[in-house]
């Protein structure tokens, strides 16, 4: 009994070893530079969008985004499609996700994702051939209203990625876009399929719809990035005996 008390005591002091991620500050400056970022894109689009909405942020969807980006994986995250697994209320979540070594420039970032559109064609609905046009077609996609976004600096790996230290940065829509078959937003005026809302620099706006909600229980957790960690997690069987045969 007592090998097995020391054992324990091990592995629970190895097990509190920190993560291998640092977080990145989601602070007033960096919440109104997602978000404006967005919808300076989303208003620009070529051609132009009757229906697009204006993106507010989502407390929930930026805790999904921290949560998936402290693994450090460059893929996507499954977990989205599970109803409940993603978000405390909404059910499509939509994610996009960009890496680089060094510091991370949002603007970039936004950049990168934007520029993809120059191989998008509306009218078809169809990416040019050997481009991805995903994270574009998401990022003005245009019955998305919601985001949240964080970013981490992963100091051992990427998963996914060829770049071994670097930040992950990670946003989460909602309701999601990219559904098969269908076009990222209607060709038109800006605005003149609004409805009741009101325009706001070519987007459909409402005060309501955009109010932020805290999510003050909602706590996702998939996982850390500590290789570490896994290391043990796998090794615990055989720890556990050794120490039982003591």
């Amino acid at each position: 009994m007592e090998a097995v008390a020391v054992g324990c005591f091990l592995l629970q002091s190895l097990l509190f070893i920190p993560s291998l991620a640092d977080h990145y500050p989601t602070d007033a400056k960096f919440v109104k530079l997602c978000v404006d970022l967005h919808n300076k894109h989303r208003s620009a689009v070529n051609p132009g969008a009757s229906n697009m909405l204006f993106m507010s942020w989502d407390a929930g969807l930026a805790k999904t985004a921290r949560a998936w980006s402290k693994t450090c994986r460059f893929e996507k995250n499954t977990y989205l499609l599970s109803k409940g697994q993603g978000h405390p209320y909404f059910e499509t979540i939509g994610e996009n996700i960009y890496v680089v070594s060094g510091r991370l420039s949002i603007i970039y970032a936004l950049q990168a994702w934007n520029s993809e559109g120059m191989h998008y064609n509306l009218d078809t609905n169809t990416c040019a051939r050997n481009y991805n046009c995903s994270h574009y077609t998401q990022l003005v996609w245009g019955d998305t209203y919601k985001l949240g976004c964080a970013a981490n600096i992963c100091h051992k790996e990427i998963k996914g990625s060829e770049i071994k230290r670097g930040v992950i940065f990670v946003c989460n829509y909602s309701p999601s876009g990219n559904i098969k078959g269908a076009a990222p937003y209607l060709k038109g005026a800006p605005c003149t399929s609004c409805g009741s809302d009101f325009c706001r620099s070519k987007l459909c706006s409402d005060p309501d719809r955009e109010k932020i909600e805290q999510y003050a229980n909602w706590h996702p957790d998939f996982g850390s990035a500590s290789i570490l960690s896994n290391c043990l997690l796998k090794l615990l069987p055989i720890i556990v005996i050794y120490f039982l045969m003591e």
